[in-house]
């Protein structure tokens, strides 16, 4: 069958006949259909049957709320309801054969593609790209096999880059990579988007729906720590370790490493991040085109020993994706469905459209038509992994998909996402220059996605949280407050990444309750079919693993906390707010941290940096074991809540314990217990330990209103309570074995509210055996 003849089933041009040609097979170009945009012309139908043009008048065109009518496009998919779109219908270049892309019998016309065209490569065909060109084509869609010169230059302007669910793009592969010698280049050009082909605007980009495969030169490591303190003026770097694949010319990127004060925050920021080009490499001494501009300068202990030092991340690539004009149409990647995606060493510059500020989606009825176009639709951002299950069969290296050494230089929000993905591999990728966050889980059914050894840097929001629309309506939008990591469900393993100049925290994992959520039941599985999914109750499930991350510089919060698990290994430096911010659903670990201030900031009453911080914990259970907290105001706290008659669900006892810590800080521990009174009411208990753990005194200038101690039940606490509280109950005070104690709030409170009254130096409260 040569076309398929169809009356619209809905619409008012229900009794208007339209003209489809075959999606596949060798007559897929026979028979075009289309009508005029503009122009004297708008009124009338071109046909185009085998190079033969006709023109048939028609009364009107569709009208914008029949846009969806007035193109074809895919069968619905997960995620994109409204399908995506045949950018090359009507294709004007089809492959005839294998071949190179510069022969012009490869193709059906006879010459090279050119500006302007639609480029369609065919089932069987495999098509090798030779050239560097700037024509702008309007698009190239895969059906067969598109791979990229590796020995040569390429370069490839293009508007949309479709990967149908047959079509393989091959840009180097893990046996043949891109040679370091030479670039290849995708370069998404500045078109406007059409609405009327592509309201739901997930066109001016990569579509993947198929094999993608990209391999760049390997670079190792993608990032590194410094190993010698960097300060302005300085030309030479020297790293921890030498770089293989670092070459002159190279970008590369050094964090802010300042503990913020108060007025540097927010609306006051500027930062001191740089970005830097490589002039030579040799070893671990990295010299540079031009000076550093500013200090980067380490973690210190409190007598001044040199700790903590940043890393230097490498933003250069040789396989590039990049947008035509940051200031124009910009692209995006979107890797949807059962796309087989494996990316290494690629980098995407300037990629991704959708930006932060209020969210304007195109909006569609119940039959599918376009109600309104929007203006900064959601979804578009520099790599996505939308609703992509991967292949059924899973990849010899057991994930769905692979992000391996990508650098993201520049998005207008997120860098990586990855929404209801599952089972992928993200690994020693550097992520710069973000909006929102750097890397994400978008809407907390992810599950099982490695996050490994990752670098992300610099990631703008509002501080605190950004006011715009997100799922629920005109509400602040989770993920856009400024995250270098962001994560919006507990079901991933988070390991061995760095974080780095986030307005607001390095690892957010706190977005709220979220219930129950359906995750595929083994790989390749699709959620949205019952037999293929389990439920997982958010509530009850801990984070699989977060171990040995790192976070510092221009941040306020290391790590915000929202769900069940145990932190381990982690280190914080130089947060203005907190190390840790714990909010756990029911229990939460913090196993071996290390947080570092910056002592000279508490000279001023105002900044009140907190090692870890603790929300309300009354039914749940908290364990902070083998801290090293210093240089902070304060180790551990958790402020004292009056009212806890409504409380989060939670089902522990109420307990908070710190034990085998080393505390050096203005205030060692100040946790509030809850009333005494409560432990024979319903509400639950809130009740604190600190075992075998070691207070040292920091040299720093005195309050007079709170004074420095090693525990504290007054700091900060509102003076004259009546009612008697828990105390806090010291065992092995400074890991001496029978020093045992109470502590009880005493700030300006009536002698009931204690069994004793004596004191003891460095502890503020009354002490009882």
């Amino acid at each position: 069958m040569l076309a398929i003849i169809r009356y619209p089933r809905r619409g008012p041009f229900r009794s208007a006949m339209t003209v489809r040609y075959p999606r596949r097979g060798p007559f897929r170009s026979a028979i075009t259909v289309r009508y005029p945009r503009r122009g004297p012309f708008r009124s009338a139908i071109t046909v185009f049957i085998g190079g033969l043009v006709s023109v048939i008048g028609l009364a009107s065109l569709p009208t914008p709320a029949a846009a969806q009518d007035a193109h074809d496009h895919t069968s619905p998919l997960s995620g994109v309801p409204q399908g995506v779109p045949y950018f090359c219908a009507g294709p004007t270049v089809t492959s005839r054969a294998s071949g190179t892309w510069s022969d012009p019998e490869t193709w059906s016309a006879k010459r090279v593609p050119a500006a302007g065209d639609r480029v369609l490569i065919l089932t069987g065909h495999d098509v090798v790209y030779d050239v560097i060109s700037d024509a702008a084509l309007d698009c190239v869609e895969l059906h067969g096999h598109l791979s990229f010169k590796t020995s040569a230059d390429t370069r490839m302007k293009v508007t949309n880059l479709t990967v149908m669910d047959d079509g393989f793009l091959e840009i180097g592969t893990t046996a043949n990579r891109v040679s370091m010698d030479v670039t290849a280049e995708i370069i998404i050009a500045d078109r406007a988007i059409d609405g009327r082909r592509d309201p739901a605007q997930i066109g001016t980009g990569i579509q993947g729906l198929g094999s993608v495969r990209m391999h760049g030169a390997v670079k190792t490591p993608t990032f590194v720590r410094l190993a010698a303190e960097p300060l302005a003026g300085q030309t030479t770097l020297l790293l921890d370790a030498a770089a293989a694949g670092w070459a002159s010319g190279d970008e590369i990127v050094i964090p802010d490493t300042r503990q913020l004060r108060e007025g540097e925050r927010g609306a006051n920021f500027v930062s001191r991040d740089e970005k830097l080009r490589v002039a030579s490499i040799a070893g671990n001494r990295v010299t540079l085109q031009s000076a550093l501009r500013y200090d980067h300068k380490g973690a210190r202990t409190p007598d001044g020993t040199l700790e903590f030092l940043p890393h230097v991340g490498n933003v250069t690539r040789n396989v590039i994706i990049r947008s035509e004009n940051p200031a124009g149409t910009r692209g995006h990647t979107i890797f949807m469905s059962r796309a087989d995606v494996d990316m290494r060493y690629v980098e995407l510059r300037e990629m991704g459209r959708t930006a932060m500020g209020l969210l304007d989606n195109t909006v569609f009825d119940d039959a599918g038509r376009v109600v309104k176009l929007g203006e900064n639709q959601i979804g578009r951002y520099a790599i996505h992994f939308h609703h992509d299950f991967g292949p059924r069969t899973a990849p010899a290296n057991g994930y769905q998909f692979t992000l391996i050494g990508n650098a993201i230089d520049g998005a207008p929000k997120w860098g990586i996402t990855v929404h209801n993905s599952h089972y992928g591999l993200i690994q020693d990728n550097v992520v710069y220059n973000t909006a929102g966050a750097g890397i994400v889980t978008e809407d907390g059914t992810e599950t099982f996605n490695v996050f490994d050894h990752n670098f992300a840097m610099r990631s703008r929001g509002s501080g605190d949280f950004a006011p715009r629309s997100g799922y629920g309506g005109a509400t602040p939008d989770p993920g856009g407050e400024g995250a270098a990591f962001w994560f919006r469900g507990p079901n991933n393993y988070i390991r061995n990444n760095v974080a780095a100049n986030a307005d607001a925290v390095g690892f957010g994992l706190a977005a709220g309750a979220l219930g129950t959520v359906r995750i595929p039941a083994f790989k390749g599985a699709d959620p949205n079919v019952n037999s293929e999914a389990v439920t997982l109750d958010t509530t009850r499930a801990p984070v699989l693993e977060f171990a040995n991350n790192e976070a510092y510089g221009a941040i306020q919060a290391g790590a915000t906390w929202g769900w069940n698990g145990v932190l381990t290994d982690f280190r914080v430096w130089h947060p203005s707010r907190q190390g840790v911010a714990g909010t756990p659903t029911d229990n939460l670990i913090v196993d071996h941290i290390t947080v570092r201030g910056d002592k000279s900031i508490l000279t001023n009453d105002i900044e009140n940096p907190v090692g870890v911080w603790l929300s309300n914990y009354a039914a749940k259970s908290v364990v902070v074991r083998d801290a090293d907290i210093q240089g902070m105001r304060a180790g551990v706290a958790s402020p004292f809540y009056s009212d806890r008659s409504s409380l989060e669900p939670g089902r522990g006892d109420g307990s908070t314990v710190i034990e085998r810590g080393y505390f050096r800080n203005y205030i060692g521990v100040v946790v509030a217990t809850g009333y005494s009174t409560e432990t024979e009411q319903t509400i639950p208990a809130k009740r604190a330990v600190v075992l075998n753990s070691v207070f040292k005194p920091l040299d720093v200038p005195a309050s007079r209103i709170n004074p420095p101690a090693a525990v504290s039940m007054n700091y900060h606490m509102a003076p004259g309570d009546a009612d008697p509280r828990d105390p806090i109950r010291v065992i092995g005070y400074n890991a001496t074995p029978g020093d045992d104690f109470k502590v009880y709030y005493s700030l300006e409170a009536p002698v009931q509210v204690a069994p004793c009254h004596d004191t003891r130096p460095d502890i503020e409260g009354w002490v009882c055996k």
